[in-house]
């Protein structure tokens, strides 16, 4: 943000030149962590301004201290590896040349010595000015030569930028023909090769795309239509550069995603080291130094972008980005997102888009869509097999990201990461309930046990009340379980082989698992041979009957038992039966 002139400049003193006020948020941060070092009395209502000089060099420090952090993170992890420090390639832009020793005698000084042509003159090029003086020496226009570029290819640490021919680009977009998702989608562009969730959105990409500017400048390629010739240079830009990785050369459309795919495929033992490495210093430091930092960051003032329609704030602009579209759709000035195949809607575009390109459902729905048409229509059983190696194969071409220390594969680096947290905290011991005499096998099922069990909370703590009753509930599914099932006598849950109806979905879950699917049971006991639906009932027979272990006690006698049904057996035979008869 500029501000007038005549305004003191707090880096350097300079008064008449162009102005800033530090508003960016590192910006700020550092210039506060060089002020921290000397006393300082400011007054939180003058703006701190800067000159332009000043600001640059701010920034240069900033990146210059991300710098030093990253590079010394990766110093620290060449050691601990024993890699040899002379094969490490150097982050600096500067370009490193050999020294060569020459003797050069008097016989031959004058000849070796050839001085390099730094400036072209032309002297046909000479001006000269008319003027009253003669003293005045005549203009000359002089060029400096530039240096001519071996190749058109950029390179950088982790890409490099390459131009495609036409036959590269005929065989990539073969590629994206060939794509499962193109092939089964419903509503699909095939000049530009992509696809829509719903007929309205590719009715507008066709008039936007391809016929508004159908006049002007039209692409060879794709077969869209622009406005201008920069568009259009843009767009053709994207047809033709590519960066490609260093390592395995893969081509990506632009430099965000070739240096996420650096960064998580070739770069991931790093990264996982870094935080180590950062989780580490937060462990060693003292406390007191925590807590200082801890409110220093809270002192400073977080950027945030405000909603002109209404009074939220938020801290990145993309989230502002996203709530102003609701206001859109709200006002009718925007169709809302719809996915057309599985019949939902959905509040922002970006969720839309999101379903359709990670939504396990939507693509098992468009590849059932085309038995509709085939043989197996008329016989209902191939039909249901067809659709579970259907549901089957979608679901394992999703799971991307396996686990280390046991068979399990995730789709989202994210729940991969919770899943590993689960591994530590229960190597750790922390995933036992020791008051309810539980082990828990993640970190999210022992969570929710402490929030929901009434050993643990009151009814009076749970936020969600029934409006109807006055029941109190953990969270809304609980909620909407109750009033379904005991007010509106709705019974959402449904067991499709056997007609029955559960309150919940859980409950379903249990039903199918013991009742439907005990001959497709997997979990065999290695003692005596016996299939079990999951782990869960697999375990409990083992510690039970071959373990010899009775992990469950009464609290009023003391009493063991190796099932939870067998203690509940004896508490409502033995003590229940005893008080009411006192």
């Amino acid at each position: 943000m500029e501000i007038t002139d005549g305004v003191l400049c707090i880096g350097c003193l300079c008064v008449g030149r162009k102005m800033l006020i530090l508003e960016d948020y590192w910006k700020k941060k550092c210039f506060l962590q060089i002020l921290s070092e000397i006393p300082v009395m400011q007054n939180e209502s003058t703006p701190m301004s800067v000159c332009w000089e000043c600001d640059a060099i701010i920034s240069r420090f900033t990146k210059f201290k991300r710098q030093v952090v990253r590079n010394f993170e990766m110093f620290q992890n060449y050691l601990r590896q024993n890699i040899d420090l002379s094969l490490i390639k150097s982050t600096s832009n500067l370009a490193n040349h050999k020294i060569e020793d020459t003797v050069i005698t008097s016989d031959n000084y004058i000849e070796d010595i050839k001085p390099e042509k730094i400036w072209d003159v032309n002297i046909s090029n000479i001006k000269c000015e008319d003027t009253d003086s003669g003293d005045r020496e005549p203009l000359i226009e002089i060029k400096r030569k530039k240096k001519s570029s071996k190749s058109n290819e950029i390179y950088t640490k982790e890409y490099k930028e390459i131009e495609l021919s036409v036959e590269d680009i005929e065989e990539e977009r073969s590629i994206l023909f060939c794509k499962e998702e193109y092939k089964n989608s419903i509503y699909k562009c095939e000049n530009c090769i992509i696809v829509f969730p719903n007929a309205d959105d590719l009715k507008d990409h066709i008039y936007l795309k391809h016929e508004l500017n159908a006049s002007k400048y039209k692409c060879n390629i794709c077969k869209c239509t622009f406005s201008s010739e920069i568009s259009y240079n843009y767009h053709m830009n994207r047809h033709k550069k590519r960066f490609q990785c260093v390592i395995c050369n893969n081509n990506f459309i632009s430099k965000r995603s070739v240096t996420k795919h650096y960064n998580i495929t070739h770069y991931q033992r790093l990264i996982s080291y870094s935080v180590d490495y950062q989780m580490e210093n937060k462990l060693n430091c003292d406390q007191d130094e925590i807590i200082e930092k801890i409110q220093d960051d809270n002192s400073l003032e977080q950027p945030s972008f405000p909603c002109e329609l209404c009074s939220k704030t938020f801290r990145w602009k993309t989230s502002l980005r996203k709530h102003v579209e609701t206001h859109r759709i709200e006002t009718g000035q925007k169709r809302k997102p719809y996915c057309e195949t599985c019949r939902l809607s959905f509040t922002t575009t970006s969720n839309l888009q999101k379903h359709v390109k990670t939504s396990s459902k939507h693509q098992i729905l468009l590849k059932v869509r085309k038995l509709k048409d085939s043989p197996l229509e008329d016989n209902p059983e191939k039909k249901r097999d067809r659709i579970e190696e259907i549901k089957a194969s979608v679901n394992k071409q999703r799971e991307t990201y396996p686990c280390p220390q046991c068979d399990k594969r995730f789709q989202w680096r994210g729940n991969l990461a919770r899943h590993m947290d689960s591994h530590t905290a229960r190597a750790k011991g922390d995933l036992v309930c020791e008051p309810c005499n539980r082990t828990f096998s993640s970190k999210a099922t022992y969570e929710q046990h402490m929030k929901i069990s009434m050993r643990h909370v009151s009814e009076n703590d749970f936020k969600y009340m029934c409006s109807e009753c006055g029941k109190r509930f953990a969270n809304k599914t609980r909620l909407r379980d109750h009033v379904d099932w005991d007010h509106l006598k709705n019974y959402v849950h449904k067991c499709t082989d056997c007609q029955k109806v559960f309150k919940s979905h859980t409950s379903l879950y249990l039903h199918k698992q013991n009742v439907h699917e005990k001959d497709q049971a997997g979990h065999l006991c290695h003692h005596c041979g016996k299939a079990f639906p999951n782990q869960a009932k697999l375990r409990g027979h083992v510690s039970g009957l071959h373990s010899r272990e009775a992990p469950y006690k009464c609290g009023t006698c003391n009493a063991r038992f190796s099932w939870h049904s067998c203690l509940s057996r004896h508490v409502r035979r033995v003590h229940r039966k005893r008080d009411t008869t006192n």
